[in-house]
């Protein structure tokens, strides 16, 4: 697994109005070093927007670039491109960790809310407006999100809203990101923002495998499909050069509407999350070749010879559409026919009363 790229968003400012209230500020800022650091040890990039002391970026950057484990590039600087990024004091002395990638824009509400949809993680500490709008798309991206709530301010507001997400973060993260700040702590947190991380690579690996096994199921539909489409077809030219009458031609007559029917079924089966192939061609060949009897009965009525002469031929050409129609809304063919009486028994019932 490559590592995962974490952006910090916060501000811990003493005297600033926060809803919630702030917290313990002063710690706040020492934790956000302390995350930092940890960042780094876990072998995490760091996404940072500004070196300004107000955020807790700069608290973040200074833990991380002092825990001796930053690699060549693991420091982004995101924002305006009239930004200076250079503005961290570790950059001067380690020029060599920070990767500055400029947006194309002067709007740093632009360049900061883009950034987020890059980022694999978002740890939040304090923070106003735009720390809570950060953990709201984290929550939309359903990416892993670490609101430090200890201290109050829109983390503890994001930290709400992710107890009530569900799959979001179990019972014992949750705690960790309200509990008192301690020795470890910091350890803590980025532990449960780095196995939301793999949860959420987890369950993307599932549903890219169930995609793929839908895709190989609807190819194989599809082409079943085809299969069946050329069989019922391929019937139309065998019943002009079969002898009318005989038992084969009137088994061609039924094969032409059954396969045309499979098709239909498995048509409708392959765009049909649910579906099941098999069990959708079995019900089809049944709502099919039912129709197709029924079809060829009502002409019979009305022609007894029908299937002596030349007239069977042509028949096919009939049977086969509504063999494929009948497949291809099979459970309304199939609840219809079981919905018919069959047999009137209203004048008999009439007069047993």
């Amino acid at each position: 697994m490559s590592a995962p790229t974490i952006a910090v968003v916060g501000s811990v400012v003493v005297g600033r109005t926060y809803d919630p209230p702030l917290r313990d500020g002063t710690v706040g800022l020492a934790a956000a070093e302390e995350i930092g650091r940890e960042l780094a040890e876990r072998g995490c990039r760091l996404v940072v927007f500004s070196s300004d002391e107000d955020f807790i970026e700069a608290a973040a950057v200074r833990g991380y670039a002092g825990s001796d484990q930053a690699r060549p590039g693991s420091i982004e600087v995101r924002g305006p491109y009239r930004t200076d990024h250079a503005g961290f004091p570790e950059a001067q002395h380690r020029p060599e960790l920070f990767d500055a990638r400029p947006e194309p824009t002067a709007d740093w509400e632009v360049s900061f809310y883009r950034a987020l949809l890059h980022v694999d993680g978002i740890l939040l500490v304090g923070g106003g407006r735009s720390t809570f709008i950060a953990g709201l798309i984290a929550l939309s991206r359903r990416i892993a999100v670490a609101p430090v709530g200890t201290f109050g301010g829109a983390a503890e507001k994001t930290w709400q809203r992710l107890h009530g997400e569900p799959d979001a973060a179990t019972e014992e993260d949750l705690s960790a990101l309200v509990g008192p700040w301690r020795s470890g702590s910091a350890r803590t947190v980025v532990a449960s923002l780095l196995r939301q991380h793999e949860r959420r690579l987890t369950e993307r690996e599932r549903l890219r495998r169930q995609t793929d096994t839908e895709a190989r199921r609807r190819a194989r539909s599809l082409v079943a499909a085809l299969v069946f489409l050329l069989a019922g077809l391929a019937t139309l030219p065998a019943n002009v050069a079969w002898r009318p009458g005989t038992w084969a031609a009137v088994a061609l007559l039924v094969a032409g509407p059954l396969s045309a029917a499979m098709c239909g079924a498995l048509i409708r089966n392959a765009f049909d999350e649910a579906g099941e192939w098999l069990r959708a061609a079995v019900f089809g060949a049944a709502a099919g070749a039912l129709s197709a009897v029924l079809f060829i009965a009502a002409q019979l009525a009305t022609n007894p010879d029908l299937l002596k002469g030349d007239s069977a031929a042509r028949l096919g050409y009939f049977v086969v559409p509504v063999g494929f129609a009948a497949g291809l809304a099979f459970d309304g063919v199939l609840a219809k026919l079981r919905g018919t009486d069959v047999v009137q028994t209203t004048p008999i019932d009439a007069g047993t009363r």
